[in-house]
């Protein structure tokens, strides 16, 4: 209880710091909250400590950072992950895309992220979704769609759930950006005075960064090129400290642009200079090509999990199941290394099915492979055969151990899911085991076929029981 009690006074503390726009705050707790969750085990901590500091690095500007904490937000993902930790994933992952300048895949994740927000109702990250997707159509120049996005962004901030007024700051951001492009000035100003009237929008130094831009933007639209080139400047200076360089070069473009009629020759050619120093900055940035080496690794390590990956449960497939375990039986033959075979499945799955549903059926088999995921060890490898049948493979332990290890499990399964809110009834399994070091096994199939004898026994013993081959 003391645990979760430091772990929640920690999250306060983030929540306060956030909304007061303090960043760095955000950092010194997060990490803190990242700390303590590797302390106690509290795999949900970690990953939400791993998020926000990549959110509040990104921020503050540094973004070498910003990419550490997505990998390794993304690695906790793959081992620990709920479905709404892989939408922040997503979100993460748009940032990767945007720095290596892939927006063809930066919609892609947002639109994932989207979908996930939709289907569990969380408006905030529905938002967030609307309002990045707004911005890459903008730069894709497809400015009606941009506009929707951004108004949809408005509405879901405006949602009774969503009380994170930097939501609707930055939709009305995407609105004032879409509306310019589109040359609509007047819906421009209606979103310009709203946030002129917000007294916490000085406490956002990002979003003022960009707030100054599209005052640029707008007065130059008006046809108020002094104004324009004020508003430059002034988002120049901030942006200088957030090092955000594709906003920067688009800054410097405008600038060049006015000075050419408003500035003396030497002011031109200062800030001519200052555009060129910019371009040179860029290409010798670390930041897009340790992006793009990100990006690599994500979309490589998500086609291999998804390729060893079993689509209903989340557990690894057959597929890899059977690699795996041809290659440490093929690694136990010297020295003699035990691997023990556990096949079970859910006992009457059929009558459960016939009566309650298939739907049903499936929360079953995804139930018995959650309840299973938290008692193996990281080492094991647990994989879904097929239908109801599962197979855990387990390196290095006795046939004994094993067994008790079997029964532990069954129990867990079977008193779980008499207190679950998604199953009617309690739900039993069948468990046959085998190992290599009573016979000379070479193969995953000669494994399984013999856990898989010793399973038929024990569902014709009358089942929700423990059988090895002897």
């Amino acid at each position: 209880m003391a645990k979760e009690n430091e772990i929640t006074a920690i999250y306060s503390k983030i929540s306060e710091a956030r909304s007061e726009g303090r960043y760095d705050l955000v950092i010194t707790w997060a990490e803190e909250l990242l700390n303590k969750g590797l302390l106690f085990s509290n795999n949900e901590a970690v990953l939400t400590a791993h998020y926000i500091c990549a959110i509040s690095h990104y921020y503050t500007g540094d973004f070498e950072k910003v990419l550490f904490h997505i990998e390794e937000h993304y690695t906790q993902c793959i081992l620990h992950g709920k479905k709404s930790d892989y939408m922040r994933s997503y979100y993460l992952q748009y940032f990767v895309s945007s720095f290596a300048l892939d927006y063809d895949r930066g919609q892609k994740l947002l639109e994932d992220m989207l979908s996930i927000a939709i289907e569990s109702e969380d408006y905030s990250y529905a938002s967030m979704a609307y309002n990045k997707l707004s911005l890459l159509h903008n730069k894709k120049e497809q400015y009606d769609k941009a506009l929707e996005f951004a108004q949809l962004a408005v509405s879901f901030a405006k949602m009774e759930d969503v009380d994170r007024e930097i939501l609707l700051i930055r939709a009305h951001l995407h609105v004032i950006e879409s509306a310019i492009n589109l040359q609509n000035s007047h819906l421009a100003q209606t979103s310009l005075d709203f946030l002129r009237l917000l007294p916490t929008m000085h406490d956002h130094p990002r979003e003022m960064a960009f707030l100054e831009i599209l005052k640029g933007r707008f007065y130059d639209l008006i046809g108020e090129p002094e104004k324009a080139f004020h508003f430059y400047t002034k988002a120049k200076q901030r942006e200088e400290k957030l090092r955000d360089y594709s906003i920067l070069k688009d800054i410097q473009q405008k600038r060049i642009v006015l000075a050419e009629n408003l500035c003396s020759f030497d002011e031109l050619a200062i800030i001519q200079k200052e555009y060129i120093d910019l371009l040179h900055e860029i290409e010798d940035s670390r930041l897009v090509k340790a992006a793009l080496e990100l990006q690599i690794r994500l979309q490589s390590s998500s086609s291999t999990t998804s390729e060893n990956t079993d689509y209903l449960t989340g557990i690894y497939n057959r597929k890899y199941l059977e690699e795996t375990t041809n290659l440490w039986l093929d690694e136990a033959t010297t020295p003699k290394k035990s691997v023990v075979c556990i096949v079970f499945d859910i006992d009457n799955l059929k009558s459960i099915n016939d009566t309650y549903g298939h739907l049903v059926g499936d929360e079953a088999i995804k139930f018995v492979a959650n309840t299973s995921i938290h008692e193996i060890r990281k080492e094991d490898v647990l994989a879904r055969f097929g239908g109801d049948e599962f197979v855990l493979v387990m390196q290095g332990i006795s046939m004994a151990d094993a067994k008790r290890k079997a029964t532990l499990l069954a129990g867990k399964i079977e008193s779980l899911s008499s207190t679950s809110d998604v199953l009617p009834i309690p739900i039993t399994i069948s468990i046959g085991l085998s190992d290599n070091t009573r016979r000379n096994i070479q193969s995953f199939n000669e494994l399984f076929h013999l856990a898989d004898l010793a399973l038929y026994k024990a569902k014709e013993n009358g089942k929700n029981q423990v059988i090895s081959f002897i």
